[in-house]
């Protein structure tokens, strides 16, 4: 036998609402002056925009690092062990360039995830923008946008 289903009362609808309202009040706030920070109500930009073929610049951040060893190589995210792509390095980048402290946890990540490996020394944030015009990159530059000295 089947019960009958319950309706809510008015405490219980009253409260949904104002909760449906607040998320959908979050959501139109965020869109309108949010930024990426305020996942998962923020606007999302990263993917909201396009590149002039005339003009425009193409930003991109990745890792590098100086090891023990005396190399200097291309850090994958996934082989540090710190849990962040590419796009979260991008996302945090106010963050980081204010605390670069915060790349330890990339040192100890990688140390404890490679521990045969030479140990990190330096922590480089590379911030490469390239230029187009007709469609076609026409200049490169490349930056140390941050610099931690690894513990």
């Amino acid at each position: 036998m089947h019960s009958p289903a319950l309706r809510l009362g008015p405490r219980a609808r009253l409260w949904r609402s104002a909760a449906a309202a607040a998320g959908i009040g979050a959501l139109l706030w965020t869109s309108a002056y949010g930024t990426d920070d305020d996942f998962p109500f923020g606007p999302m930009t990263q993917f909201a925009f396009s590149v002039d073929n005339d003009g425009g610049e193409i930003h991109s951040h990745w890792l590098e690092a100086d090891t023990a060893a005396g190399t200097h190589v291309k850090l994958s995210m996934d082989a540090v062990g710190s849990g962040m792509k590419r796009a979260e390095i991008e996302g945090q980048m106010t963050r980081l360039a204010r605390d670069p402290s915060l790349l330890q946890g990339i040192a100890d990540g990688q140390r404890s995830l490679h521990p045969g490996r030479p140990r990190l020394t330096r922590i480089y944030i590379v911030k490469q923008v390239q230029t187009l015009k007709h469609g076609k990159v026409v200049s490169t530059t490349r930056t140390n946008r941050v610099v931690w000295d690894v513990r």
